[in-house]
C-alpha cells in the first residue's frame, strides 16, 4: 500500500481509503462487532486511514475497532454553518474517538462560494482549531467543480475530497472535464487530493467497477480513493487496485455477481428526480420522500446520478437478503 503524505503536516493516508459509512446504521444492520472485524481486517490489508462524519453515525465503530490506537488516520467532517457549531462539532468529534487531536477534518459539502461565503464562521473556527492543536491538517469536502476549485485559492486548505469517477456521476455542477480542470488547479496549488465516490455511490458496480477502480487509482490528479467497503471480499478488491495487482479470478466472480439492494437515505428531499428514470417502477414517494420495492429493482443504477442530495447508493445485500432475494 502507498501512503501519501497531506500538505507540510505529519499526516500520512493510505492511498486507499475506508469509507464507514455503509457500515454505520443509516445503512447497515449489521451487528458493531462483525463491522469492526471489517475494519480491522482493512487495517492488517494496509489500510491506515478511514472517512467518517458526524452525519455518518459511525465514529464508535473506529473506537470500538480501534481504541486510542495512534496507527490510523481518521478523516472526519462536519456540516456546521456557524463558529459554534464548527467548535461543537470538534468537541464531538474529539471525545467520540477518545482523541486529543484530529488527523484530518473537513467542511462537509462545500457547494458553491456562496454557500461557503455563508458558512465562512465555520471555516474560521476550524482554521482555528488547527492553529491551536486540535486539527492537524484541514480542507473541505465538495461534490462540485466550484468547490473544488475555491479550495484551490484558499491557502489554508490542506486536503479536498471531490466527487469523481469514470462516468463523472455525482458532480452537480459539471462534467467530468470540468471537475479535471479543477482537480489540476488543487494540485498546482499543493493540496493532497481524495476522490470519493468513485463507484457513484455503488451505481457502477453492477459492469462497470473494475474499470471505474482501474480509472480512478491510475488517475494522475488523484492521492488517494475514499471507498465504501462491508466485506471482505470488497477490501481485498479494492486493496488488488491500489497495489496494481492482479485481481484474482474467484474473487472477481464473487464481486460481480454479488446481490445488491438500492438504500435510499433520509436525507431524501423528495424532489422526485428519480422516479422517470427507473425502468421497472420500483420507486415511489412515502410521506415526502422516495422508496423502492425491493423486488422490483434490477439494480440498474440509473436513478443515483440523478439525485441532487446524494442519498440513493446500490449496496451488497446483507447474506440474509441476499438468500432471500434475486437469484
Amino acid at each position: 500500500m502507498r501512503y501519501v503524505s497531506v500538505g507540510d503536516t505529519d499526516v500520512k493516508v493510505s492511498q486507499l481509503c475506508f469509507g464507514t459509512l455503509q457500515l454505520g446504521p443509516l445503512f447497515s444492520s449489521m451487528p458493531p462487532v462483525q463491522a469492526a472485524e471489517v475494519l480491522v481486517y482493512a487495517r492488517e490489508r494496509g489500510i491506515t486511514t478511514f472517512d467518517t462524519a458526524r452525519a455518518f453515525k459511525s465514529r464508535d465503530l473506529l473506537t470500538h475497532a480501534f481504541g486510542t490506537t495512534a496507527d490510523i488516520v481518521v478523516i472526519d467532517k462536519s456540516s456546521a454553518r456557524t463558529y459554534e457549531e464548527m467548535e461543537r462539532d470538534i468537541a464531538e468529534s474529539l471525545v467520540e474517538l477518545d482523541r486529543e487531536e484530529a488527523d484530518i477534518f473537513l467542511l462537509y459539502d462545500v457547494r458553491s462560494r456562496e454557500d461557503f461565503s455563508l458558512r465562512r464562521g465555520a471555516w474560521d473556527y476550524l482554521k482555528e482549531a488547527k492553529e491551536m492543536g486540535l486539527v492537524k491538517a484541514i480542507g473541505f469536502s465538495t461534490h462540485t467543480v466550484e468547490g473544488a476549485a475555491l479550495a484551490a485559492e484558499l491557502p489554508e486548505v490542506d486536503f479536498v475530497q471531490v466527487t469523481f469517477n469514470i462516468a463523472g456521476f455525482g458532480i452537480l455542477d459539471g462534467d467530468l472535464k470540468a471537475m479535471e480542470e479543477a482537480m489540476a488547479k488543487l494540485k498546482a496549488a499543493g493540496k493532497t487530493v481524495c476522490a470519493v465516490k468513485p463507484l457513484a455511490g455503488g451505481m457502477l458496480a453492477r459492469d462497470r467497477w473494475e474499470e471505474a477502480l482501474e480509472f480512478v487509482f491510475g488517475h494522475p490528479l488523484v492521492d488517494c480513493v475514499c471507498v465504501g467497503m462491508t466485506t471482505h471480499e470488497e477490501v481485498d478488491a479494492n486493496c488488488a487496485f491500489a497495489n496494481a495487482e492482479p485481481l484474482e479470478g474467484t474473487l472477481r466472480e464473487t464481486l460481480t455477481h454479488m446481490p445488491k439492494r438500492l438504500v435510499i437515505l433520509d436525507w431524501c428531499t423528495g424532489c422526485e428526480a428519480c422516479l422517470p428514470v427507473c425502468p421497472t417502477n420500483a420507486l415511489f414517494m412515502q410521506r415526502g420522500i422516495a422508496k423502492v420495492l425491493p423486488e422490483r429493482c434490477d439494480w440498474c443504477g440509473k436513478c443515483g446520478p440523478l439525485c441532487p442530495e446524494q442519498a440513493i447508493f446500490l449496496l451488497p445485500a446483507p447474506p440474509r437478503e441476499s438468500a432471500e432475494g434475486k437469484e
